[in-house]
């Protein structure tokens, strides 16, 4: 098993466990919209930046600042 941090991405090992606190906020129910439909696309655009980080992609600032959002949304 690898060391967290040392070896990884540090913004690509950030946004996976946001999409772990995303899934879970889903199945405890917690969503101001009907149908998880908050989390639906929330999650959808985690995976989304995920998938351009695991391809050689990287964050703006924008971006940045969009999931530091969505951390504090969640309860990061």
């Amino acid at each position: 098993m690898r060391e967290r941090g040392v070896k990884g991405n540090p913004v690509l090992d950030k946004l996976m466990k946001l999409k772990y606190r995303i899934n879970d906020a889903y199945k405890a129910g917690r969503d101001t919209e009907p149908v998880g439909a908050s989390n639906k696309s929330d999650k959808d655009w985690v995976m989304e930046e995920i998938t351009n980080l695991r391809n050689e992609g990287w964050l703006t600032a924008t971006k940045m600042k969009v999931a530091n959002e969505m951390w504090r949304k969640y309860g990061g």
